[in-house]
């Protein structure tokens, strides 16, 4: 079969096949329900909507040069591409690697590595959240009011498994929460285990800064806000939201994508509060070395090695807040 400038002697179903199994050793639920042969396309779920979790396909791979066409969210993209949006790998090369064929001549085609700042933004329809649409006692154990859990449309999953590397992961019952970027788009949503320690966190998706788009409503109603804190967890810049302060969460020790949307933010003064360990510690001065001069810079001193979550309001409101001592 000919894709784009490449001439494979294989099949659709078997190419299909082998980027299936390499989504299941990425740890990528995509793609679950498998492949529905048609007369002309293979249909699959669509990975570029609802997070890969249509319970429907709804989109198709050609069996004549593999274009991938999903008829409900209107993703169209040639095969190479959608090899790449999915494993993050130059999607041409995979072809020829794992295929018997040849490129033919040399043309400005679109071999799946797109420009990143160019490339198009994929977000999850927000009707996904309605079927997670329900509160868990568990939430109010970690200190979520109803006006945090609604405000950040915290939900629960009775039931989540992930396969991963061949291997069946069951998380059971979680809290689900989902991760929007500063408009508002839902990018993806994140879960963490009730009855185990187990958080699940996309593979290889974008980190915002979470919370944000929940500070810019704030601001829209017209409160001034010139503070935030700057916490790892997201359960941890909740906890600061229902102690009636503004948080976001870097869902890690900050990246350096996420350090440059630090620097753009309104925010007058900046406060970590990473944990109090190594790893927050090594976090925090990135982020300031980072940051001067940009920001004002201060820090929270915790007094042990309990993170927020874990200090009663009481106990968080008595720590120090200590500027950096180059201000």
């Amino acid at each position: 079969m000919h894709i784009q400038n490449i001439e494979l002697h294989t099949s659709m179903d078997k190419i299909l096949d082998r980027l299936m199994d390499e989504t299941k050793k990425a740890g990528l639920n995509l793609f679950s329900s498998g492949y529905k042969n048609t007369e002309n396309w293979l249909m699959v779920q669509c990975p570029y909507h609802k997070n890969g979790q249509e319970r429907n396909p709804s989109a198709g791979f050609s069996k004549e040069d593999g274009f991938f066409n999903c008829f409900t969210c209107k993703e169209k993209h040639p095969l190479p591409r959608v090899i790449y949006d999915i494993l993050g790998i130059n999607g041409r090369a995979w072809l020829l690697e794992n295929f018997e064929g040849v490129a033919t001549e040399d043309r400005d085609i679109d071999f799946g590595v797109p420009d990143r700042e160019v490339q198009q933004k994929v977000y999850v329809d927000p009707i996904v959240l309605e079927q997670y649409h329900k509160k868990h006692p568990y939430m109010y154990k970690r200190k979520l009011t109803d006006e945090i859990i609604e405000k950040f449309n915290i939900g629960y999953d009775p039931d989540f498994t992930l396969e991963k590397n061949g291997k069946t992961l069951h998380f059971g019952e979680c809290i689900t929460f989902p991760v929007k970027d500063d408009m508002g788009n839902l990018i993806f949503i994140a879960r963490r285990a009730i009855n185990q320690k187990l958080f699940h966190y996309p593979v290889s998706a974008d980190k915002p800064l979470y919370g944000l788009y929940e500070i810019y409503e704030e601001m829209k109603k017209g409160k001034e806000i010139t503070d935030v804190y700057v916490c790892e967890s997201m359960i941890n810049a909740l906890t600061i939201w229902t102690y009636g302060k503004y948080a976001i969460a870097l869902n890690g020790t900050g990246s350096e994508e996420q350090i440059e949307m630090l620097k753009k933010t309104p925010f007058r003064e900046l406060i970590l509060a990473l944990d109090p360990d190594d790893a927050g510690a090594i976090g925090s001065k990135k982020i300031k070395d980072a940051l001067d001069s940009h920001k004002i810079i201060s820090e929270l001193v915790y007094k042990d090695n309990r993170d927020i979550n874990e200090l009663s309001r009481e106990e968080f409101e008595s720590l120090e807040v200590k500027e950096d001592d180059w201000i």
